[in-house]
Order: C-alpha cells, then sequence, then structure tokens
C-alpha cells in the first residue's frame, strides 16, 4: 500500500481523524491547520488481531503532519482570491492566509505562478494550484466529505454550474470591471450596460439553478454562490463608485435577496470585506491608477 509517497505491507492499516476548526477563529488569521493520528493499528497475517505498529504510527504521523498544510495566497478583497477563501471557509477547512502586495508581489507568488504571476494561488502540502475556478474545484475534490458539496453530482447540472461560472467571470466581473476604471467615458458606459444585462440574465440563473430556494445550489450554498459571492461587496459599492445601482427589487429581487442572504452566513461574515472600507480604497486606488 502506498500512502503519500511512502510504501508500506499490505497488512498495514493507518487511520488518521480530521480535526475540525474551530468556528471562533478566523481563517484568514489563524495559521494553517494539522491532521492528527488518533488509532493506529496493524492486523497481523498469522492471528489477525489488531495491534498498534510503530510502522503504522511513524508513518501516520508524518503523513498527518502535511495532509492539511494549506496556504492562500491573494488580497483581502479582491473577488478571485475571495472565492477561495470562501470555499474553504464552507468546507471547514483551516488554512494560513498571506496577503499580498500586487505592487511588490512575494517570492513565494511568483515561484508558485511564474506563468501570470497572479493571485488567487492555493498551496497545498507545497504543492500550487492556480486559477479560482480550478481552485474552487480541487478543493472540492480533494475534500468532497468535508463540509456541503460545491458542485452537483449530476452530470447535467455539474455541467450547468460551470457554465454559469464562465458567464460571471466573462460577462458580469469584466464588464464591470471596464465600468469601473475604463479610460473614456464611451468605455464605463459600455461595461455599465453590460453589467446590467448580465446581471438580469443571472437573476433568470438563480431562478432556474435555484428552483424557488435561497441559493444557486438549492437550500445549501455550491459552486456558484461561491463564485458569485466574491463579488458581493463590489456589487454593494457600485452605485458609489460607478453611479449605476445593480440590483433592485423591481427588476432582481432574487439576487438582492440571495446578496443578503449569503452575506449573513457565518463562513461568509468572516471573509468578505466591509463595503465602505472597499468602496474607500477602491476609489483611492483609482485616483492613484494603481493596482487594485
Amino acid at each position: 500500500m502506498a500512502l503519500h509517497g511512502l510504501t508500506l505491507p499490505p497488512w498495514v492499516d493507518v487511520w488518521a481523524a480530521r480535526t475540525r476548526p474551530v468556528a471562533e477563529a478566523s481563517p484568514m488569521t489563524r495559521p494553517a491547520g494539522r491532521q492528527s493520528a488518533h488509532f493506529l493499528y496493524s492486523s497481523s497475517p498469522a492471528t489477525g488481531q489488531r495491534t498498534q505498529s510503530p510502522v503504522a504510527v511513524q508513518v501516520a504521523e508524518e503523513v498527518a503532519a502535511k495532509v492539511d498544510e494549506l496556504k492562500l495566497l491573494g488580497t483581502w478583497r479582491g473577488p478571485f482570491a475571495l472565492r477561495v477563501a470562501l470555499a474553504l471557509n464552507f468546507k471547514g477547512l483551516i488554512y494560513e492566509y498571506q496577503e499580498e502586495d500586487l505592487a511588490n508581489k512575494s517570492d513565494l507568488l511568483l515561484e508558485s505562478n511564474p506563468v501570470n504571476k497572479k493571485v488567487p494561488v492555493l498551496i497545498h502540502n507545497g504543492v500550487p494550484i492556480c486559477e479560482s475556478l480550478a481552485i474552487l474545484e480541487y478543493i472540492d475534490e480533494v475534500y468532497e466529505r468535508r463540509g456541503p458539496s460545491l458542485l452537483p453530482a449530476d452530470p447535467y447540472e455539474r455541467a450547468r454550474a460551470r457554465f454559469w461560472a464562465a458567464y460571471i467571470d466573462n460577462k458580469l466581473v469584466a464588464p464591470w470591471w471596464k465600468m469601473f476604471v475604463g479610460k473614456t467615458d464611451k468605455d464605463r458606459d459600455e461595461g455599465g450596460k453590460q453589467t446590467l444585462v448580465a446581471v438580469e440574465t443571472l437573476e433568470g440563473a438563480l431562478e432556474e439553478c435555484s428552483k424557488g430556494k435561497p441559493f444557486f445550489a438549492g437550500d445549501e450554498v455550491g459552486y456558484l454562490d461561491v463564485v458569485m459571492g466574491g463579488m458581493v461587496a463590489w456589487v454593494k459599492g457600485t452605485e458609489e463608485l460607478c453611479g449605476v445601482q445593480l440590483l433592485d427589487t423591481g427588476k432582481t429581487p432574487r439576487l438582492l435577496a440571495w446578496m443578503e442572504q449569503f452575506g449573513e452566513l457565518g463562513p461568509a461574515k468572516v471573509v468578505l470585506p466591509d463595503t465602505a472600507r472597499l468602496v474607500e480604497f477602491a476609489k483611492t486606488k483609482r485616483a492613484q491608477k494603481a493596482l487594485i
């Protein structure tokens, strides 16, 4: 039997119980968690009796020391990094968080994502995973037994969720950014119009996917909720930042209700930035024409 690169005899059984995160501790500040080995036994091929095995204990301790070493590189306000933090939180995972200065990127970030040199990056046992949507799927697959499943089990519903996630990136986030930092009035106006169309389309997507329930995934938060969740504070601040009201009870009642409910969930509260702080920061950076 091979266990994380270590080969054990076939009669060795190793069991390690994962520790749960402390609910009161913020995952954005607490150190990386480690799993702990509780009961480790070997079965004698002669007698079949289970006894503690020093080999199993040693190997399990080595494995437990690295299994849940998760580190997130991001920024406190970036919608893509926020997605990953939200997913980790809803999964109940302990991780270390490293805030990145986009004007002076860390060596770790540059080494971990040498192609795009962007956040977010999730480092799992020393191995970096890049791009927020890929990271979300990685988290869901690796920790499938922890917390809610993000992607649906049904292949069609899973494909549909991926479609709408790509739509959010390409038709909501991209034009929103154009509306916010466009170089000309024409660019900003065009971005605003495209963003409003996207919001109305997502209103229909929420109705279709949720089937009348509170979240995109139904009764519980899922993949699309996390993807869209990274934009909650930015959507709330849009009117002050861009002079455009994206959500209202007339055209987008479901999205408005979803945003309020999602923002009140415990795992989201400790991650989502304060809207007033975000607006002030974004205004300052835009005036300085600096990276946001």
